[in-house]
């Protein structure tokens, strides 16, 4: 499977040489720096990056709004903004854990030393309820904002499919909406065994009240 992905690169990367368009995949072609291997594992990175991602996100998101009526009701009724309740949603459940870096140079953070080389650790959702940040952290509020969380990371590391991870949730939501009049637990999720993607496998729910 990795071997066809990788040949599909090579053959989707000497489209875009001929065929040059506006997107990252023609970037990553024509860049003279990149090796074919490089290439190749940046292709896989993104592809990787963009599915597991939206994969947990969409049912954290769906655990959220179960585990709420009232926020869900006003989501349903066009009360709430669906681009605005993706974010909240995002915030209380981030689709990855952790990410870790590496100092590459002596630093001072929050008051602590970090000596070059040193490993850091960012726990999403630690910050994303952070009380020094956000206001009744532990609260579903679809309407907050603003509302910076770092569910997509921050800084140079941003999520490159930030907004099309955000389109694609908010046009889930609005169709569950549609769908489905009650949403409401109707079991326990069962999670992805993960120190590093925070999933829901299954998601149990009543679309009708119990």
């Amino acid at each position: 499977m990795l071997r066809d992905m990788f040949a599909y690169a090579r053959s989707l990367a000497a489209h875009k040489r001929t065929h040059p368009a506006d997107d990252v995949m023609t970037v990553l072609a024509t860049d003279p720096d990149l090796t074919a291997a490089e290439l190749e594992m940046f292709f896989f990175l993104l592809t990787v990056a963009g599915n597991d991602t939206v994969r947990s996100a969409a049912p954290g998101g769906l655990l959220e709004l179960a585990r709420a009526p009232e926020a869900y009701g006003l989501l349903r009724d066009g009360k709430a903004d669906p681009a605005t309740a993706v974010d909240e949603l995002l915030r209380r459940h981030p689709p990855v854990l952790t990410f870790r870096r590496t100092a590459v140079r002596d630093a001072v953070l929050a008051g602590r030393r970090v000596r070059a080389g040193d490993k850091v650790v960012v726990f999403h959702a630690s910050a994303n309820h952070d009380e020094r940040v956000f206001s009744d952290p532990h609260r579903l509020d679809l309407a907050r904002s603003p509302n910076p969380h770092v569910s997509f990371g921050d800084g140079p590391h941003v999520c490159l499919g930030a907004h099309f991870a955000r389109l694609q949730l908010r046009v889930l939501y609005e169709e569950t909406c549609r769908a489905l009049p009650v949403l409401e637990p109707a079991g326990p999720p069962r999670r992805l065994l993960s120190n590093f993607i925070n999933g829901v496998k299954e998601l149990p729910v009543a679309t009708a009240p119990g």
